[in-house]
């Protein structure tokens, strides 16, 4: 079940697990202690709540499920984040994923003709390198995007700890578009 994003909730939430690590229930982050993950994760979901108010005041619905790291829909402006994030991974989900609203607000931007919206149109599409090529580079633009956006917004966010989960996240990409079973080349099968 989708939750939309109420910051009350989610200090609520870090309030929670900071108890559950005093109390021994939950593993502590080994770079921070509990006290210092607390403090971060409450800093973290103030960044997050303008990120969503960015989001909003462009008609992009927010909403937090149990699903791994982000989704944008286009058709229906919906973003969907990880409940089961941290703060901090919500809000470079959130980024990203409004990197790609970004993206698609220009009307069939060149470079990415060939990616996500092009490839839900045609199936035959998705099995090419040109596709796959398409997509990864439409995934690195929206790392990019998100990034300006964090900038704009003023969320003074650190570079390593982002790329840390830009990475983390690009890697497969880079996986899949490197996988050549079944992959057209210039109409012709390999695998």
């Amino acid at each position: 079940m989708a939750a939309s994003f109420d910051k009350d909730v989610w200090r609520q939430r870090a309030w929670d697990r900071f108890q559950r690590w005093i109390r021994g229930e939950k593993k502590r982050s080994p770079r921070l202690g509990a006290e210092a993950q607390w403090a971060r994760d409450v800093i973290f979901v103030e960044k997050l709540a303008a990120a969503v108010g960015w989001c909003e005041s462009r008609g992009v619905a927010v909403v937090f499920a149990k699903k791994p790291a982000g989704v944008l829909d286009t058709g229906s402006k919906v973003i969907t984040i990880s409940s089961r994030a941290s703060p901090e991974r919500q809000l470079y989900y959130l980024l990203h994923e409004a990197g790609h609203f970004l993206i698609d607000r220009q009307e069939h931007h060149e470079r990415f003709v060939a990616g996500y919206p092009a490839g839900a149109a045609d199936p035959a599409l998705k099995a090419t390198f040109k596709y796959k090529i398409t997509c990864l580079e439409e995934e690195l633009e929206a790392w990019h995007r998100g990034w300006k956006l964090a900038k704009r917004l003023k969320l003074n966010l650190d570079r390593t700890a982002w790329d840390v989960v830009r990475l983390e996240c690009l890697r497969s990409y880079a996986e899949w578009t490197t996988d050549d079973k079944g992959v057209k080349y210039d109409n012709e099968e390999v695998g």
